[in-house]
């Protein structure tokens, strides 16, 4: 009897304290589960957004960067690997295309946005079509606001014929409602500094460094130069940042920050870097926060499998064949979800420019044996 009503108190603690933990955990997301993101009159947003796509649940983080463009990820709820998302707006009509390793077919979603939080429209890919309406839902996600900033300047300001650098940033930042000491963390991360108090400040000091290193380049221009066309377009400089959200859901974050850059030479630079944050241990996560030691091994055989599934390689072909390395290994450009685990390698990292970049996803179920 004792053991009983023992048994029965614990589980009531148990429940108090899940209970309590769910509520903390709301307030710290921003309490954002009735959250609606006008997608016509606000100028720049982020939203996260679900709905099916034939039989199969959707959610889709979306965000406009920049005026009559769009960026993001989406993913198959039941898999979870997040797919690369970039668009622009035509009138009303939104046109938002998959980034693919497969160029003779585009996939994309068509349509129109609402101010009541609503995408609706039609996905064509795969030699089919199918319609579709994702709604709002930012039920235990972050709420944030995306920011903007575009300038450009003279090589030599006093030359009629000189070069034009420019320079566009955009960034995400905390909304007003999220928990004070989960905004710091994350405008920490994503700045990389305890400096920066308002997004305005980040982005123009952006633009400032840009706008200095261009013009100090001006002492090795020859001005002479600059009436030949392709000569003076070579110093035509052109720096791009921006940030997307990979997945949103508390306690992680996942947050891309990606950068072009153009300094002359046969083609610009360019990559994306990952980080994820788990919010509730205001924590970065590494490979060694989820991996057991001696994890390496285990891991680059899966991303290998996943390379040659990706490309269509035979398991008899050699990665070397077209890539820079044997065997692909693990690297700190990470992103972590609840379905899995991606690992990112920048141009040139393990296979030529022409490849891109590429990443990697690794669903839970096969990293069984090597997750803590």
């Amino acid at each position: 009897m004792k053991r009983a009503s023992l048994l029965v108190l614990l589980l009531a603690m148990v429940l108090l304290s899940c209970h309590t933990r769910s509520e903390k955990d709301g307030a710290a997301a921003g309490n954002t589960a009735n959250t609606i993101v006008p997608l016509v009159s606000t100028p720049l947003f982020y939203t996260q957004l679900k709905g099916k796509l034939g039989d199969k649940e959707i959610t889709m983080q979306l965000l406009k960067t920049a005026p009559n463009l769009f960026r993001g990820y989406y993913s198959d709820d039941s898999t979870g690997r997040p797919v690369a998302l970039w668009g622009t707006l035509d009138s009303n009509l939104v046109n938002i295309y998959e980034e693919t390793n497969n160029s003779s077919e585009d996939r994309l979603f068509s349509g129109y946005l609402s101010d009541d939080g609503k995408f609706k429209g039609v996905w064509h890919g795969n030699g089919t079509s199918y319609h579709f309406e994702f709604h709002t839902d930012l039920q235990k996600a972050i709420p944030l606001k995306v920011f903007y900033l575009i300038d450009s300047a003279k090589l030599i300001p006093s030359f009629p014929k000189s070069p034009i650098g420019t320079v566009s940033n955009s960034m995400i930042w905390p909304d007003s409602t999220v928990d004070s000491t989960i905004a710091h963390f994350i405008v920490q991360q994503i700045t990389g500094s305890n400096y920066f108090k308002t997004p305005q400040q980040y982005l123009k000091r952006g633009i400032d460094s840009f706008i200095l290193g261009y013009r100090i380049s001006a002492k090795d221009a020859d001005s002479s130069e600059f009436s030949d066309a392709s000569a003076a377009m070579s110093w035509n400089w052109t720096t791009d940042n921006d940030m997307k959200v990979v997945y949103n859901t508390w306690p992680l974050l996942v947050v891309e920050k990606y950068a072009y850059d153009f300094t002359g030479g046969a083609h610009g630079n360019w990559g994306a870097t990952y980080k994820t944050l788990d919010l509730s241990k205001r924590k970065v996560l590494t490979p060694d926060d989820i991996f057991k030691p001696g994890y390496k091994e285990a891991v680059s055989a899966l991303l290998d499998k996943a390379f040659k599934d990706r490309f269509h390689m035979s398991e008899e072909e050699a990665l070397d064949q077209n890539l820079l390395v044997k065997s692909i290994p693990p690297n700190n450009n990470m992103i972590v979800t609840d379905k899995g685990v991606a690992f990112s390698y920048v141009p040139y990292e393990i296979g030529p420019y022409a490849l891109g970049q590429v990443t990697l996803f690794i669903p839970m179920q096969a990293l069984k044996g090597v997750l803590k």
